[in-house]
């Protein structure tokens, strides 16, 4: 009876021990499901934010949205525009400073100096240390936020050239260049001559200055760089002069220097000589690369030369067939292609200053005759290729409005207006608004616009290729074209606020050489540019003709989502004015601005392009004279607008 009752005891206990091993095990399976759901919950949240821990540079950005992550970043960037670049430098064992604001006026267009694609810089930031999968984002947050890390934003661009050409320029009254030893002749029958010395020189070193304002920018700090003076020493001597100086007599017993052209389309010849006198006014000693002195010709005297007395008879620009019609589209005037010339003039200088090497190098041999280096320019569309192109429906319109213009943005706008009339454009051909409208010169057509740039007024050459850019646009998404390269102004301007709302987003910056508005003909045919100025209205209207595929295209009117008041005006001292003299520019209110692109393709297939744009604001800024600035005194370079809009007020 007593094994009996153990036995029930034993079981009682088994079914307890049971018991407690299945409740654990459900325990654990209910504490995998929440972890394995907070783990999706937190995946899902940071799979759309920042990780928690990431910071730029030193400003903590973890768990920031992207629609948060771009507004910061668009305000940060705005803030370092309006804060400029600052270079502290030495002058006589004093440190002084300049700030160069990063918004350049050119014409009426405005060029950025420094520039960040908020978009890229978004994306690089929201997906830094992810693998690309969702359900992996709660172990990467949760990894990030125990280490945290450190980015450098992608997408900051620095227009190399302009920067270092405004500091340079800035800073060149401070600096001695370096001195080449070199020679003056002052007879050539019999051969008299006089070396002059070489002097050493004191120059800033700007080598590291993009790379350094890439780190700060990129790191939402504080531009502040530090550049000094380096001695440069001559790169000739007095001992390299008199190391060649007897082939000096060489140089001109041989005969003069011949050059020649062929014009490729007319056969035509022609020559042009560099005798004795030209030789005596451009000669130097230089350097060859194996260290080598010889004697050689003054690359600026050369190239002045080339521009004015050689390029006149030689570039001719290609000459595209055309078509033009009537308002109903019946063909006007044919136009045949032929080719185009432009001179490549630095490698022709480098041909003629072989020759004078050669003479120094060589006792005889040397050539004294020398082709021009030109470069053959095929047009785009030939002649046979406009027969049977299709050319006969409107695919699309743009219109855009140039009242209360000044005259010579006026001027210019006709101009481009005159060489994009009639272009053609070929099945897959990428548009490029810069390679027809340019050069962007006073031999283009193009008159110049007095700007505000820096502490100085200045002319400028271009303005109004926006207005072009714009127009173009509009007229490409009406026809359902591929749109390649867009980028809106830095500021509102009233020229190019949408036509039926009045709101700013739908234009298109241009500005040699970047940015371009490009777009593809993507409709397996030519298509025709057609463009009209209506001077009653002030409206410029460009239409594009072609064959229509059964696209249907559209976009809808702007909208701003936010607007940035003007600030407090700014006086600006100026010693480039007279004292009391007073010019100013508007104030420009910001916006944050979209709109939709829409594309329905033959096929059905419908594609959505929210383009969204971003504009700065900026108060009015005026330039007062005053007396020149003391020595020691910090000089500022204000910042520039991105539009006048009418006469600089006085």
């Amino acid at each position: 009876m007593w094994e009996k009752v153990k036995t029930f005891e034993e079981k009682i206990e088994t079914a307890f021990k049971m018991r407690r091993l299945w409740l654990f095990f459900v325990s654990i399976f209910i504490a995998s499901l929440l972890l394995v759901g907070g783990f999706c919950g937190l995946g899902y949240y940071y799979h759309n934010h920042v990780l928690p821990g990431i910071y730029i540079g030193d400003v903590p950005v973890g768990g920031m949205s992207r629609a948060g992550l771009t507004d910061y970043l668009e305000t940060m960037n705005d803030k370092m525009m309006n804060e400029g670049l600052q270079f502290e430098y030495d002058v006589g064992g004093e440190n002084k400073s300049i700030v160069i604001y990063p918004v350049l006026m050119s014409g009426s267009e405005a060029v950025e100096l420094v520039r960040t694609d908020v978009e890229t810089g978004v994306n690089n930031v929201l997906s830094f240390g992810k693998s690309g999968n969702w359900w992996l984002a709660g172990f990467e947050a949760i990894k990030s936020y125990v280490a945290s890390k450190s980015v450098s934003l992608s997408g900051v661009s620095i227009n190399i050239q302009r920067l270092m050409s405004v500091l340079a320029e800035k800073l060149s009254v401070y600096e001695t260049p370096s001195v080449n030893a070199s020679f003056m002749i002052s007879s050539l029958e019999p051969m008299e001559y006089k070396i002059t010395p070489s002097a050493p020189g004191r120059l800033y070193d700007l080598s590291g200055v993009p790379d350094k304002i890439t780190y700060f920018w990129s790191r939402l700090e504080p531009v502040k760089i530090a550049v000094k003076l380096r001695e440069r020493s001559p790169v000739i001597t007095e001992a390299d002069v008199e190391s060649v100086a007897d082939k000096l007599e060489q140089v001109f017993l041989a005969d003069e220097i011949l050059l020649t052209f062929t014009n490729p389309y007319t056969a035509a010849e022609y020559k042009w000589t560099i005798g004795a006198d030209k030789l005596k006014a451009w000669l130097e000693a230089q350097r060859t690369p194996k260290n080598k002195t010889v004697f050689g010709l003054k690359k600026e005297k050369v190239m002045v030369f080339l521009e004015e007395k050689v390029a006149p008879l030689v570039v001719e620009e290609a000459v595209d067939a055309k078509f033009k019609m009537d308002e109903n589209g019946k063909i006007m005037e044919f136009q045949g292609s032929h080719q185009g010339a432009k001179l490549d003039k630095d490698k022709t200088y480098q041909a003629i200053n072989d020759v004078v090497w050669g003479r120094t190098l060589y006792d005889s041999g040397a050539p004294n005759s020398v082709a021009l280096q030109v470069e053959i320019v095929e047009p785009a569309i030939k002649t046979a290729d406009v027969n049977n192109l299709g050319i006969g429906e409107v695919l699309g319109v743009g219109v855009s409005d140039y009242s209360r213009s000044p005259t010579n943005r006026v001027r210019n706008i006709t101009n481009a207006v005159k060489k994009l009339n009639g272009i053609l454009i070929k099945p897959g051909e990428e548009f490029s608004t810069l390679k027809h409208t340019g050069p962007f010169t006073y031999a283009g057509g193009y008159f110049p616009e007095l700007v505000i740039k820096g502490d100085e007024v200045k002319p400028e050459i271009g303005g109004g290729l926006c207005q072009i850019g714009t127009t173009l646009f509009r007229m490409a998404m009406n026809s359902g074209m591929k749109i390649t390269n867009r980028r809106n102004h830095s500021l509102v301007v009233f020229h190019y606020n949408d036509p039926v709302n009045g709101n700013p987003g739908t234009d298109a910056t241009v500005y040699d050489p970047a940015p371009d508005f490009k777009f593809l003909n993507d409709t397996g045919n030519y298509v025709l540019i057609q463009t009209y100025m209506d001077k009653a209205k002030q409206d410029l209207i460009f239409t594009l003709w072609g064959t229509k595929d059964g696209r249907q295209a559209s976009y809808s009117h702007p909208i701003v989502s936010k607007w940035y008041s003007v600030g407090e005006p700014k006086d600006i001292e100026t010693d480039k004015l007279k004292p009391g003299e007073k010019n100013c520019q508007s104030a420009f209110a910001g916006a944050d601005a979209s709109f939709v692109y829409t594309r329905v393709m033959p096929d059905g297939t419908e594609e959505k392009i929210t383009f969204a744009s971003h504009y700065r604001s900026l108060p009015k800024i005026c330039l007062i004279g005053v007396e020149k600035p003391k020595e020691g005194e910090t000089v500022l370079v204000p910042p520039v607008t991105e539009e006048i809009v009418g006469p600089i007020e006085g």
